[in-house]
Parts: C-alpha cells; sequence; structure tokens
C-alpha cells in the first residue's frame, strides 16, 4: 500500500533565532530561519561546517529550544510547551540518526533497537521486540541483532542507527552526517536503506550533509550558510 499523501507540511518554521550566550558575550548561531518540509521527503541539509545545521536539527528535533521563532509540527505548536510534553512528543513522532551511532557498545543490536519503544512504555513487550527483529532484518543484520555493538563493523552500528530511529514509527527522521563517518561503499549502502524506507513508509528525512553524491540523490537540498537558509533545489515542499 502506498503511503497517504497529506497536503499540509509536516514541519513549518518561521523567523528561528538562536542565541548562545555565556558570561557577557553573545554567539548568534542562527538569524531568521524559515523552512518548511512536507511529509514523506528526502530533503538534503547543505552548508560549511559552522553554519547552523546541527543546531537547526536540534530545534527541529525539540532537543533544543530557539531564542525566538515559531516551531509548527503534525499541526501542533510546540513552542513554550514544558519538558515533559515536549519529550513525549519527540519520542512518538522524531527518530534521530548520529553521525557516530551513540550506540551503547555493551547491549546487543537488538537492545539497542527496543530502547526507544521502551523508554516510551516503560517496558520490553512483545510486538515491540517483534518490530525491533523486524527492523533489524530489514536493514540486513538478520545474523547479527543478538552480538553486541562493540563488536559490530561501522557499517553495521549505522545500519543499528538506523533500526533505531525507525523504532517508534516517526513521521520525521533527522540524520546529522549519518554517512560521515562511513567509506563510500557503506555509506551508499546506507543511504539505499534511508531511501528505501522514505519510499516504502512516508517517512521524512532531512540528511544534514557534506557528501554532495549523495544529496543529489534526494529529494531537495537546502543550502545553509551564515545561520541562515540561502537556497534550494529540487520539488518544493508546500509553501517554498
Amino acid at each position: 500500500m502506498m503511503p497517504t499523501v497529506r497536503t499540509e507540511p509536516l514541519i513549518d518554521v518561521a523567523a528561528i533565532h538562536q542565541v548562545f550566550r555565556e558570561k557577557d558575550f553573545e554567539t548568534p548561531v542562527l538569524n531568521g530561519v524559515d523552512l518548511t518540509l512536507a511529509h514523506g521527503e528526502m530533503v538534503a541539509l547543505l552548508g560549511p561546517s559552522g553554519s547552523g545545521k546541527s543546531t537547526l536539527l536540534a530545534i527541529l528535533g525539540t532537543l533544543m529550544t530557539p531564542t525566538s521563532g515559531r516551531l509548527r509540527m503534525l499541526g501542533r505548536e510546540l513552542q513554550g510547551l514544558p519538558e515533559a510534553a515536549l519529550s513525549e512528543f519527540r519520542n512518538r513522532h522524531i527518530g534521530f540518526i548520529f553521525q557516530f551511532h551513540h550506540l551503547l557498545p555493551d547491549f546487543t543490536a537488538l537492545e539497542n533497537v527496543l530502547f526507544p519503544n521502551a523508554g516510551r512504555v516503560g517496558r520490553e513487550t512483545p510486538q515491540a521486540r517483534a518490530r525491533a527483529r523486524m527492523l533489524l532484518e530489514r536493514v540486513g543484520l538478520a545474523d547479527r541483532m543478538n552480538y553486541r555493538a562493540a563488536r559490530l563493523s561501522g557499517g553495521q552500528k549505522q545500519r543499528v542507527a538506523i533500526a533505531r530511529a525507525l523504532m517508534n514509527e516517526p513521521e520525521l527522521v533527522l540524520a546529522d552526517e549519518p554517512t560521515g563517518s562511513l567509506d563510500r561503499e557503506n555509506a551508499n549502502q546506507a543511504f539505499a536503506l534511508m531511501a528505501g524506507i522514505q519510499r516504502e513508509t512516508g517517512t521524512t528525512f532531512l540528511l544534514s550533509t557534506h557528501d554532495q553524491a549523495l544529496a543529489q540523490r534526494c529529494d531537495r537540498r537546502i543550502y545553509m550558510q551564515g545561520g541562515l537558509l540561502t537556497g534550494h533545489d529540487g520539488a518544493s515542499a508546500p509553501g517554498q
């Protein structure tokens, strides 16, 4: 069955500013970002180091509160919500993939994938375990699910991270340099997995990356410089 086509944006942010303050010093990082993401698209976020990409991902993932601006996702205004409400929203609707995996090394691949669901419901369930096994099979690790993460290769760890990000069936996956620590072959495999999942499920992926070759395979590319979005190419999201 094809994913349902939705016309309203998944994410709509406007005039996002982020200023980091330390004693008498202020460092502006985001300088008025406007961004719309549609349901079911694969978007690359490109820009030099220090341009604000990781800060923007943290704000979109509700891991950081912007200094000012509006953040709306799934029709819900998120700014001003208490941390408990943001944590519940994040766990239910957003998945994360990081450059260096952030797996628990002494736990198995299966246990690492189960953690987002166990954190949400407070315990491991047979249904969650079945889904975690299915996801590991989907990313080609059926024969590695009971291996401790420390025993896995870099490419295998990233595939576990992809499966973990999908555990709670999020509408949005934010990936910060997801192939940055991988060689070309493993980077291509990881991207192919994410693209296949995006097509099959309608999950939106936003990938911060320096990899131009992979960015060109996304639906569109957004460019960032000096804390601002400076342009995009490819198919436009609604309202852009």
